[in-house]
C-alpha cells in the first residue's frame, strides 16, 4: 500500500501549455489547490517540487554508465564523451553530468535553448521552489532507487515516450507500435535471449511516492542564472553567513591567543626586571641592559695586580729570625721599601737567602748600616 504519511505530503506545480498547475499531493492522488499567496497557512509549509517540461532537456545515457571502475574515473570519461559528441556548445551552457540518489549511475543533461526564457517568465515560482525537475528525471532516480530494470513513462504533456530496457534508455514519439519495436530490438540484445518484459509503467503519482526516498537535492537540474537568481541569493545568504561566522570564530581565537601572549610577555618583563634589580643598584635608568652589558665589559678586562702588603709581611716573619723588627715600609706601584732591625749581620744574611727564590716577590738589599749593637737594613721588595 503506498505511504500517506506527512512526509509524503508536498506542493506539486506542473506546466501544461506553459501554464502554471498547483496541486497538493497526499501520498496516493493529486489535489488542486489554490495559489501559495491565497492557500492556508499549513499548505504554504508544505515543500514545492517544480516538474517542468521534459522537453526543456536533452538527456543522454554515456557509454561509461556501463562500464567498470571508480565514480571518477566513469565521470571523467562520461564528459570526454559528451563534449565530443555536442562540440558546439558554450561552456556556460555546455553537457553536463548528473548522478542518481546511489551516486552509481551516470546520465549526460544538456538544456535546451528556451530554458532560459522559460525560467525568466516563472522565476517567481522556481524561486519558491525546494526541488526543480523534470517528469523523466524523476522516472530515472525512481528506476534506480527501486531497483528497475525495465520501465516506460509516457508524459501526456509533452506526447513522448520514454523507457529504460534492460537498462539502455530510449526516447520516442507516444506510440504503441514504436514501444513494442523497441521492447522487441532490447529482447534480441539481452543476455538471456528471452522476450523482456516491462512489467512498471510509471504514473504520475507513482513517481511521486518515490520523491521523498530519492531527496530535494539529488532532484535538482541546473538551471540557468536567472532561473534559480531567488535560490542563488538565499544560497549567498548562507555562504555569507557561515563566511561571518567562520571569520568571527578565527578572530576570536586569535584575540585570545594575543591575550595569553600580552600575559606572558608581562610576565617575562616583571621577572627581567627583578633579575637587572638583582645585579644592578638602584636606579635601573631607560637601558638597563646596556648598562649590564657595560658591567660585564668591565668584569672582562685584564686583572690589575697590585702589593698584598700581609702576604709580604707574613713572608718575612715566617723567613726572619726571632730579633728580626719591621720599622717602616712603604708600598709602591712596582716596588716596595722595608726597612728593619736585626741582631747581627749574620742575621741579615740568613735572612736574604730565605728570601730567595720566592715566585712574585724579589727582595734586594739596598743598604745595611750598623748602630747600638744592631745592624739596619733597608730592602727593596718587588712585585
Amino acid at each position: 500500500m503506498p505511504r500517506t504519511s506527512t512526509r509524503n505530503q508536498f506542493t506539486i506545480v506542473r506546466f501544461i501549455k506553459d501554464d502554471p498547475v498547483w496541486e497538493r499531493f497526499d501520498g496516493q492522488t493529486l489535489h488542486p489547490v489554490p495559489h501559495p499567496d491565497q492557500a492556508s497557512k499549513s499548505l504554504r509549509s508544505l515543500p514545492v517540487l517544480v516538474l517542468i517540461p521534459d522537453r526543456l532537456f536533452f538527456f543522454f545515457q554515456p557509454e561509461s554508465d556501463h562500464h567498470s571502475g571508480s565514480l571518477r574515473q566513469r565521470t571523467a570519461a562520461a564528459r570526454l564523451e559528451l563534449e565530443q559528441i555536442f562540440p558546439t556548445q558554450t561552456s556556460e551552457h555546455g553537457p553536463g553530468i548528473l548522478l542518481d540518489a546511489g551516486r552509481t549511475h551516470l546520465l549526460g543533461c544538456l538544456p535546451h535553448p528556451e530554458l532560459t526564457e522559460f525560467a525568466r517568465r516563472h522565476q517567481d515560482i522556481l524561486a519558491r521552489a525546494n526541488a526543480v525537475t523534470t517528469p523523466f528525471f524523476l522516472a530515472w532516480n525512481a528506476g534506480h532507487r527501486r531497483k528497475i530494470e525495465s520501465w516506460v513513462w509516457d508524459n501526456p504533456e509533452d506526447g513522448a515516450t520514454a523507457a529504460m530496457l534492460h537498462g539502455q534508455m530510449t526516447f520516442f514519439p507516444g506510440n504503441g507500435a514504436e514501444l513494442e519495436t523497441r521492447i522487441a530490438e532490447a529482447s534480441g540484445t539481452g543476455n538471456t535471449g528471452q522476450p523482456l518484459q516491462v512489467n512498471t509503467q510509471w504514473s504520475l503519482p507513482d513517481l511521486l511516492q518515490a520523491a521523498p526516498d530519492i531527496g530535494w537535492s539529488q532532484l535538482r537540474l541546473p538551471l540557468p542564472a536567472a532561473a534559480g537568481e531567488g535560490l542563488d541569493l538565499r544560497r549567498l545568504v548562507r555562504w555569507c553567513i557561515a563566511a561571518t561566522l567562520l571569520g568571527g570564530l578565527l578572530c576570536t581565537g586569535q584575540a585570545l591567543r594575543l591575550t595569553a601572549q600580552q600575559a606572558q610577555v608581562k610576565q617575562w618583563e616583571q621577572a627581567t626586571h627583578r633579575l637587572y634589580a638583582e645585579v644592578l643598584p638602584p636606579p635601573l635608568g631607560d637601558d638597563p641592559f646596556g648598562r649590564l652589558l657595560f658591567r660585564h665589559g668591565q668584569l672582562q678586562g685584564p686583572i690589575q695586580s697590585g702589593p698584598d702588603a700581609l702576604a709580604m709581611l707574613g713572608l718575612l716573619s715566617a723567613s726572619a729570625p726571632s730579633d728580626f723588627h719591621v720599622e717602616t715600609f712603604s708600598l709602591g706601584p712596582n716596588s716596595g721599601i722595608i726597612r728593619a732591625r736585626l741582631a747581627d749581620y749574620e742575621q741579615l744574611e740568613t735572612l736574604l737567602k730565605a728570601l730567595e727564590g720566592q715566585d712574585r716577590l724579589r727582595f734586594d738589599l739596598d743598604q745595611a748600616s750598623s748602630a747600638d749593637d744592631a745592624v739596619l737594613a733597608t730592602l727593596r721588595v718587588s712585585y
